[in-house]
């Protein structure tokens, strides 16, 4: 299963055009032409037959017995028909396991095409190459370079989907936070050139998934979730089963990063799902009993966790990825220990730290199962060193999404600290009053004192008023997204439950929208952030038009808008929302010097009986809105 790359092998020996002769004999051919010709119709036709031939083979150690009977013949063959050849070979000796045989293959290859001018088969033979290491290694350190050797060499030729696929693959290479910036250059490269191109959602799909590992990479995991979730269904529309589970894979890893403990057993749901449909991929299973065990264990249900790794363990065989495999030793051997079972998690432990795995393995899984093999051979001191520096990685690995967290949170939290601050000054000012007029009842002071005291006062109301007109606006700004002007946040969600408390009381209709800007990445990634914001802001105004002063419109997200409307019906609220999606669809915006049409996604919900929350509305909505995106986008649907 490639969880970093997809295979590609394939591509050139599946589209490699035939000349207009291909299907004739070599005896019409011979009556037709000169030697060359018909020798060069006859290495093009030993090609296609082999690739018929091996169409026909269902036996992968059968297909690859047959390729080695060919290889014998391979002398009068031309140099591109060679270097197919060799591929062919590497694609089946790596479904039979068998990497090393397949590393020499991609050898082979490369050796024959470096004596011919640069080719677009020369470049994917480097990415393959590339990709075997990896299965090998799992270090980028190794597989990386053939791939910064691939990307060199596709400049040189003009191929758009040559070079997108170079690009994708080394950007996986710059996904630590020094070279942050490089690999999402790389893929914003290849991104226009796709879309330029009109590429296929495969290899769309591909960029998505590259920017989702150097986000999760970063510590970014909501995030890279996103771009994972946005390959994720590129390739669902496809129906690449191989690339889906890939991503479900990866989905499962972002959620267990945040502790969103639904939506990793939803996506380990779709893993064995996935598995069960499609019985021809060997390892999805292996795959998915692995995710399954490993989100057991960070809820810490050690007893299911080692039921789910033991049965994948059963069926390691099926799948080449030993670091998957080593892994799950590592777990076991926490899982066992914190079960009382000593013997069991010191023989994991062993297999882990002796596996080539381990280096590559997370900080934290390596400094406690080494500790777990210290404390096991009596050495305690270390052990508990090793547990402590444990807890500090974690800790710093928490921090600093944290910081990020608030790197994206500071503009509210500034806003509150600012009301707050408002509201301190104001009450130290009642005081301040109170003790003036105390001194005034009890002394007698002169003319002079009474205009100095009426001075002060006065100097005090202004401060007063300026202090209230402060509160108010502090007030507006921390209710006010910043952008818009619309309500943010946390004011939506504050007056939309007020709003649904008055609908329950007196048994009210109530209705929510919620609503998005389709395919919002794409925006910022073709015309830059700046455009986005100017999108997201005519969004708000055109949606301004659609509700009355006593509704609620408010964004709650990056593009995603929620308009709260009290007092009416399911069919008033999707007339609305359809009313707001033409009017978006059939707007040309002008912003600047750019010309851009969009559309929007709306869910719709309304109030029911059993609807016990405004959370429970919006979530229906929500629902909704997913549904619209699935089906296509541009559209409303109600829950």
């Amino acid at each position: 299963m490639a969880l970093s790359s997809s295979v590609l092998a394939g591509d050139f020996l599946t589209t490699e055009a035939g000349t207009a002769n291909a299907s004739k004999t070599i005896r019409e051919a011979a009556v037709e032409g000169s030697n060359e010709v018909r020798i060069e119709e006859y290495l093009e036709k030993n090609i296609e037959q082999l690739k018929l031939k091996l169409s026909t083979i269902e036996a992968t150690d059968a297909r690859l017995a047959f390729l080695l009977d060919q290889k014998e013949k391979l002398a009068d063959w031309s140099i591109q028909q060679r270097a197919q050849f060799y591929h062919l070979l590497a694609i089946e000796q790596e479904a039979n396991a068998q990497l090393d045989n397949a590393y020499a293959s991609y050898n082979d290859a490369i050796a024959i095409l470096e004596t011919e001018p640069v080719s677009d088969m020369l470049v994917t033979s480097y990415i393959e190459r590339s990709y075997i290491i990896y299965l090998q290694t799992n270090s980028q350190a190794t597989y990386c370079p053939d791939r910064e050797h691939a990307l060199t060499l596709a400049r040189q030729l003009s191929s758009p989907d040559i070079l997108v696929k170079a690009l994708t693959q080394s950007a996986f290479c710059y996904a630590d936070v020094d070279r942050f910036e490089e690999g999402l250059s790389r893929l914003d490269e290849a991104l226009i050139l796709a879309r330029k191109h009109q590429f296929t959602a495969n290899r769309q799909a591909m960029i998505y998934n590259s920017t989702g590992a150097i986000y999760r990479s970063n510590g970014l995991h909501k995030y890279a979730f996103e771009y994972f979730r946005e390959a994720y269904n590129l390739w669902r529309s496809v129906n690449d089963y191989q690339d889906m589970f890939n991503m479900l894979h990866n989905m499962v890893g972002e959620s267990i990063k945040v502790s969103d403990w639904e939506t990793a057993e939803i996506n380990v749901a779709a893993l064995f799902t996935l598995a069960e449909q499609h019985p021809d991929f060997n390892d999805f299973l292996f795959f998915a009993y692995s995710n399954a065990g490993r989100t057991q264990f960070f809820q810490q249900n050690f007893d299911q966790a080692i039921e789910h790794l033991e049965a994948a363990l059963l069926i390691k065989d099926t799948t080449k990825e030993t670091y998957f495999i080593d892994l799950i030793y590592g777990y076991l051997s926490l899982s066992y220990m914190q079960q009382n079972d000593a013997e069991k998690a010191f023989e994991m432990a062993s297999l882990f730290i002796n596996s080539n795995s381990y280096q590559s393995s997370p900080i934290f899984l390596k400094s406690s199962v080494l500790a777990l093999e210290k404390f096991a051979v009596q050495d305690y001191q270390q052990s508990f060193n090793l547990l402590l520096n444990s807890l500090g990685n974690e800790r710093k690995t928490y921090a600093s999404m944290m910081d990020k967290d608030v790197i994206y949170s500071s503009l509210e939290h500034s806003a509150k600290v600012s009301e707050y601050e408002v509201q301190i000054l104001e009450n130290q000012l009642s005081i301040n009053l109170l003790k003036l007029k105390s001194e005034t009842d009890k002394q007698q002071i002169s003319k002079l004192s009474l205009l100095v005291t009426a001075l002060i006062i006065a100097v005090l109301l202004v401060i007063m008023a300026f202090l209230v007109q402060s509160r108010r606006f502090f007030k507006r700004r921390s209710q006010t997204d910043y952008m818009t002007g619309i309500a943010n946040r946390r004011y939506t969600m504050e007056k939309g439950g007020k709003i649904f408390a008055a609908a329950q009381k007196r048994n009210e209709t109530l209705a929510v929208i919620i609503f998005d800007i389709d395919k919002f990445k794409a925006i910022n990634d073709t015309y830059g952030h700046g455009i986005g914001d100017l999108a997201i802001k005519a969004t708000a105004s055109k949606a301004r038009n659609w509700f009355k002063k006593r509704d609620l419109l408010g964004r709650i997200g990056g593009e995603e808008f929620l308009l709260i409307l009290p007092n009416t019906n399911l069919d008033q609220a999707v007339d609305i929302a359809e009313r707001l999606r033409l009017s978006i669809e059939q707007h040309q915006f002008q912003f600047n010097d750019i010309k851009l049409q969009f559309t929007i996604s709306l869910g719709v919900s309304v109030k029911l009986d059993d609807t016990e929350s405004l959370a429970q509305l919006i979530k229906c909505a929500d629902t909704a809105l997913y549904k619209a995106k699935n089906n296509g986008r541009n559209q409303v649907f109600s829950a």
